[in-house]
């Protein structure tokens, strides 16, 4: 089942978010740092918890037997470049690995784009690490095309880690 996050979500949110980094990003970040984001689980929870209260984050989950199995957080490009009001962004989907290739991220994807849809944006795009193949064969699947020219470079855990931009045509600009 797919809903509206609400604040009482907040630390399934955040220890799904470390649980799937830990999976995904094994082959692209060092172990130790993954294995450290355990701790940051109560300042994560925390950060959730305003966020959804506040609106400011417009999170939907996946419930599986009354267990959020993943979700997604969607809004206003947040890139500079953007036409923030045409221009929707996919800030993070996330899905615990069990449930990689059930449909939960084909759920999770279609309320996130119905959403920006309801919003009235005419695009969407979402940054993804070069590296992460699982991830862009979904976006790619999924209708989106990398924006040529658009990587920016960041560190996570001491590694140097490269990011491409994706979009999606919603309707006709």
């Amino acid at each position: 089942m797919i809903r509206k996050a609400i604040p009482a979500d907040a630390k399934a949110i955040a220890q799904v978010h470390i649980s799937s980094w830990q999976e995904a990003y094994l082959d692209l970040m060092p172990a130790e740092y993954l294995s450290s984001l355990q701790a940051t689980l109560a300042q994560r929870e925390a950060s959730w918890t305003r966020s959804i209260e506040s609106g400011e984050s417009n999170v939907w989950v996946a419930e599986q037997d009354r267990q959020i199995v993943g979700w997604i957080s969607v809004g206003a490009s947040r890139d500079e470049d953007a036409d923030q009001e045409h221009v929707g962004e996919v800030m993070a989907i996330y899905v615990l690995a069990e449930c990689w290739h059930t449909g939960v991220g084909l759920a999770l994807w279609k309320a996130g784009q119905q959403y920006l849809v309801e919003q009235g944006y005419q695009r969407l795009t979402l940054w993804v690490l070069a590296a992460n193949e699982r991830a862009i064969r979904f976006y790619r699947r999924a209708g989106c095309v990398e924006e040529t020219g658009s990587e920016r470079s960041l560190q996570r855990g001491g590694t140097a880690l490269v990011e491409v931009r994706y979009r999606l045509c919603l309707r006709p600009l």
